[in-house]
């Protein structure tokens, strides 16, 4: 799993224990267990709230809310949840 992140919010997957669940209970592939679980997503907003919910995890990794804020709207503009169009 090496280099691999959630689709959705980014977080680096280091085992299938932290990979989401399809509808049919097998593993998906894409995200995480804390985007997406039981074949769709938890947190059912838009790009812009769900950069700002992850922009409170800054302090975790060094930057403030704001540069938390820049990085994910960065970082997000390349995952398949973005590419896809399934934000709300």
């Amino acid at each position: 799993m090496k280099n691999k992140r959630c689709q959705s919010c980014g977080m680096p997957i280091t085992s299938n224990e932290q990979l989401g669940i399809n509808k049919d209970g097998s593993i998906n592939n894409d995200y995480c267990q804390y985007c997406f679980e039981s074949g769709e997503f938890i947190d059912k907003i838009s790009m812009e709230d769900y950069i700002d919910k992850c922009s409170e995890y800054g302090d975790q990794v060094g930057m403030t809310k704001e540069e938390m804020k820049e990085y994910c709207k960065n970082l997000f503009s390349y995952f398949k949840k973005m590419e896809m169009h399934l934000y709300p």
